[in-house]
């Protein structure tokens, strides 16, 4: 019976190495010809400890590159590979002299020859094997390009007169990919894969998820993804400080973004939907007269963000603002920045022990102050919006910076409103700053303008969600993805993609397919993406090793302990966790079985949606007490999820 063989190509050391490790029963063909590897790397290669057979191959299309992949293929033979791929155009000389190498250390051959343009006759292709079987192949490789289902044929007439566990002969191109598996059920030693579709070392070859049983494929079909709240409940609160008519295109609903506009209401701002596009009317003139606030109130809903924007905002009024939340925000510590705000004329005043209700009290004024940007970033990002409102230039140093991404979307979407006076230089144009400190610079007395219109990004928080799944689960399809998004977790597309998940871009659909794939284990700092804490840690469950998050303080203060919530529902399915200080390790492992269980998401949006994808693999019932809770940033979830288990 032969085996699998996966062929890899623009891979990394430690990719090979992961494939090697963990592809059981199976072979691995590097192709060194297609990576960047010195002699050092092979050597690594092949001589790591594997369960799957290595194969060394180093095609050449110049004369001149003859030397270089003698010496690669060299080195990958003393270095313990199982098997070499000589191409039969290499000098004899040359030929007879790895071959003599490989049997010596015990390396099986395999004489090869390609035809990329067209397919030879079968005499030719008859005499080309013949003569490889002369010199003492192990197996014979004969591959064609097949213009016509009968260059496919030709190809595969050599199982006629070979002996089929000895011969490899099969066509590429559309043509000659059923020729592929045809060559395999007749005794064919390998069968050649791609990990991925990107992957594929020449046309018509399958990839690894192409072979998986149907009943593999939890999840298929295409995912509307919702606006990102993120996005607009900025321009929403911007929108509402404005004098004038701001138009959103593109918003939906969920809990965030309808406290965003029952606070932009509170502000006297006249709101309405039509469809997917939101027109408001701001009536602010705060540079003259100050803000304004209905009641003096601002109910910011379960929205760490609103509250944390709305606090140092609170300051540009001329009466004290109350501002109250409702659900889990009622038990998140919300003082971050206590001590700047009062070296800038504030004084906030909890209700209970730094939980909402805050009142604020004073008048903002500008200055140079200092803040803890490990606090986080949202509170930040108000006090830069506020300071630009203020008299005079104003100076805030980040010390420990961290979610810097969300700071940038926030004076990136300022900008559109007429905010442009924000000066942040980078670290490499400020040498007496370190990499953890950022200083900004905020103009004074900047007016807020409205927007003629606006397009509300698609979320990247709930696209990292439906990637993880369609990468552990199945073939999901998103659309209107911006991949230069200045969102935080829009970097989940660059992971996976450095992870060789299975995952394509199509800039002229506008799409971008991911499908499951084989997982390695990974390192993550989520310091400056907590959100994206929820789907690493499903793709880590289901990730071959053991894959380490680092930054798990940043959760602490989230709708739940996240990482403690995460450990704690998630153990009741199977999965093993263990923290060490800052970081959390999980054990993946391949084909894991997830438990039955009873589960609570402990009211936390984004562990229902991780247990929900766990669901699709468990060996009985999960059971989670709150799923609608998942309306806070993506409403339509559960539904899509059903909706792409029945297609």
């Amino acid at each position: 019976m032969g085996r699998i063989c996966y062929s890899l190509k623009q891979v990394g050391k430690e990719y090979c190495r992961f494939m090697a490790a963990t592809r059981s029963g199976a072979a691995v063909e590097i192709r060194l010809d297609e990576c960047d590897f010195d002699e050092d790397d092979i050597r690594d290669i092949f001589s790591s400890e594997r369960k799957a057979l290595l194969i060394a191959t180093c095609h050449i299309s110049l004369p001149s590159q003859l030397d270089g992949a003698v010496r690669s293929l060299t080195t990958a033979i003393l270095s313990g590979s199982d098997y070499v791929d000589i191409p039969v155009e290499f000098p004899e000389p040359t030929r007879r002299w790895l071959m003599n190498l490989a049997m010596n250390k015990g390396c099986r051959v395999i004489l090869s020859y390609h035809n990329y343009s067209t397919t030879d006759t079968p005499q030719r292709l008859q005499t080309i094997a013949e003569q490889a079987r002369r010199e003492g192949a192990d197996i014979i490789k004969i591959v064609t390009t097949a213009r016509t289902p009968e260059d496919a044929d030709a190809v595969l007439s050599l199982y006629d007169h070979f002996e089929p566990d000895r011969l490899l002969a099969f066509a590429m191109g559309p043509d000659g990919r059923t020729s592929r598996f045809q060559a395999f059920e007749k005794g064919a030693p390998f069968l050649f894969v791609s990990p991925t579709r990107r992957g594929a070392t020449a046309a018509g070859q399958p990839c690894w998820a192409d072979l998986l049983p149907d009943d593999a494929i939890k999840l298929r079909g295409e995912a509307a993804l919702p606006a990102s709240k993120s996005f607009a409940q900025r321009a929403i609160l911007l929108a509402a400080l404005s004098g004038g008519t701001t138009r959103l295109y593109g918003v939906t609903h969920c809990d965030d973004t309808d406290a965003a506009i029952g606070v932009a209401r509170a502000l006297y701002a006249d709101v309405t939907l039509e469809g997917t596009t939101l027109t408001i009317e701001g009536h602010q003139d705060i540079l003259r007269n100050g803000l304004r606030v209905r009641d003096n109130t601002l109910f910011v809903g379960e929205s760490g963000l609103l509250a944390r924007l709305c606090i140092p905002l609170a300051g540009l009024s001329e009466e004290d603002i109350l501002i109250t939340g409702e659900k889990t925000l009622l038990r998140r510590k919300l003082d971050d920045q206590r001590d700047a705000l009062s070296k800038l004329g504030l004084r906030l005043t909890f209700t209970g022990r730094c939980h909402l209700p805050v009142k604020v009290h004073g008048k903002l004024h500008a200055g140079a102050v200092t803040v803890a940007g490990d606090k986080g970033s949202q509170m930040i990002s108000g006090l830069l919006l506020a300071l630009s409102q203020c008299t005079e230039e104003s100076t805030v140093l980040i010390e420990n910076v961290t979610s810097e991404p969300y700071i940038n979307l926030t004076t990136y979407i300022a900008t559109f409103f007429g905010l442009t006076g924000y000066d942040c230089p980078e670290a490499s144009d400020s040498p007496e700053e370190a990499d953890d400190i950022r200083t900004w610079y905020v103009d004074p007395s900047q007016p807020i303008t409205p927007v003629l219109g606006l397009e509300v990004e698609r979320d990247w928080s709930a696209a990292a969600m439906m990637l993880a799944a369609g990468a552990v689960a199945g073939e999901i399809t998103l659309r209107k993805l911006d991949l230069h998004s200045r969102q935080a977790d829009a970097i989940i597309y660059d992971l996976l993609r450095q992870s060789q998940a299975d995952i394509v871009h199509d800039p002229e659909k506008g799409t971008v397919t991911v499908r499951r794939s084989i997982l390695p284990p990974f390192l993550f700092d989520i310091t400056d993406a907590p959100d994206l804490f929820a789907p690493l840690f499903v793709l880590a469950c289901f990730a071959e090793g053991e894959s380490v998050i680092e930054g798990i303080g940043r959760l602490r203060n989230k709708e739940s302990d996240r990482a403690a919530s995460f450990a704690e529902e998630f153990g009741k399915l199977g999965v093993r966790t263990e923290v060490s200080g800052d970081n959390m390790i999980i054990y993946g492992e391949e084909n894991r079985r997830i438990k039955a269980a009873a589960c609570s998401s402990h009211g936390d949006h984004r562990l229902a949606m991780a247990l929900t994808i766990a669901a699709l693999f468990a060996d009985g019932p999960v059971e989670i007490d709150d799923t609608a809770c998942v309306a806070k940033s993506f409403p339509g979830f559960l539904e899509i999820i059903e909706t792409l288990k029945n297609s």
